[in-house]
């Protein structure tokens, strides 16, 4: 029995549960029936909301297969997964921009990698000869992780680690803010309102890819916020090689504020390491616009830097995607 046809079992047999039994979730994909499949996006969002206030408790296990083909099991209390279900995927345009700057055969490194939606494409995209690298801290969702990574058809390429990158070795406290996603933990405090804690920890990347003999790193993800300035400052050895990886970065002024930068200066930081073009995404009009930096008041974005030196067959495929704005 494989894990999806397990996790099916087990949620079938959760009629006991009051909230999470087959009806709830027999509910939910009946919903899906239409918010997966009809072309019309517009009131997706809304509905499917609408239909998670009618059940008490949201499933945490929900096997789901996404429009490219990959598995996960959802957990629906996260508030963030709600997409991979309903829709069948998650931070599109993005999602779509990537996947054409992983290569065969490359090493990938995904910091802040979450539920895994990311360190799982860059499995697929890397392949059996490639190499990803992903670091998770929160130990709930560093599981999730897990459980994604092993529904990967190459899972052997994936190295997952219960770590926090950043500056310097040790251990740090990770905070999680009541009424957020786990997705929105943080090493910075932000206000001591709702606040639980735990010990984690930390090392440089510069450190890990040492001790582990990983050689260049060819594509970093990193979005975890507000530490991205600690992680940049722990990994040198990425601006050492001939050609530094392509780095997909938040850059966000709600995170960064609380560590003391602003989104422009981690531009300049990367800037003063190495020949880099620097691409903001427009998620709205899913394009990609150039920038030399932002305003300091700017609010920031995820934003694709692409060394100048870059393979020509990776910035000829930025080129369907960047506005003439």
């Amino acid at each position: 029995m494989n894990e999806i046809e397990r996790l099916s079992q087990a949620s079938s047999n959760q009629d006991h549960r009051p909230g999470i039994g087959s009806f709830t979730e027999s509910w939910l994909r009946f919903i899906r029936l239409y918010t997966y499949y009809t072309p019309i996006r517009k009131g997706k969002y809304r509905l499917y909301q609408a239909a998670l206030k009618l059940v008490k408790e949201r499933p945490r296990e929900l096997p789901t297969t996404v429009r490219d083909g990959r598995r996960f099991v959802v957990d629906l209390t996260t508030g963030m997964q709600e997409t991979l279900f309903f829709i069948g995927e998650y931070e599109r345009f993005i999602t779509r921009v990537a996947e054409k700057l992983i290569g065969q055969g490359e090493t990938c490194v995904d910091a802040g990698a979450n539920f895994g939606w990311y360190t799982t494409l860059m499995s697929e995209r890397v392949g059996p000869k490639g190499s990803v690298l992903a670091f998770e801290p929160m130990p709930r969702t560093f599981n999730e992780l897990s459980r994604n990574r092993d529904l990967l058809r190459f899972k052997e390429n994936v190295t997952i680690n219960n770590l926090a990158l950043g500056d310097h070795e040790g251990t740090v406290q990770i905070n999680l803010f009541e009424g957020e996603p786990s997705g929105h933990a943080s090493l910075s405090p932000k206000s001591q309102i709702g606040i639980s804690s735990f010990a984690c920890p930390m090392t440089t990347l510069d450190q890990y890819l040492s001790e582990n003999g990983v050689g260049n790193v060819d594509f970093l993800k990193a979005d975890i916020e507000g530490a991205e300035m600690m992680l940049l400052k722990g990994a040198d050895r990425l601006f050492e090689q001939k050609v530094p990886p392509i780095i997909l970065m938040e850059m966000a002024l709600e995170q960064s504020r609380h560590f003391g930068y602003t989104p422009d200066e981690l531009v300049k930081y990367i800037s003063s390491k190495g020949a880099y073009d620097f691409y903001k995404v427009d998620e709205p009009n899913e394009c990609l616009i150039k920038i030399e930096g932002f305003d300091s008041s700017d609010i920031g974005a995820n934003v694709f830097c692409i060394p100048i030196n870059s393979a020509p067959e990776k910035t000829a495929a930025l080129k369907e995607f960047i506005s003439d704005r």
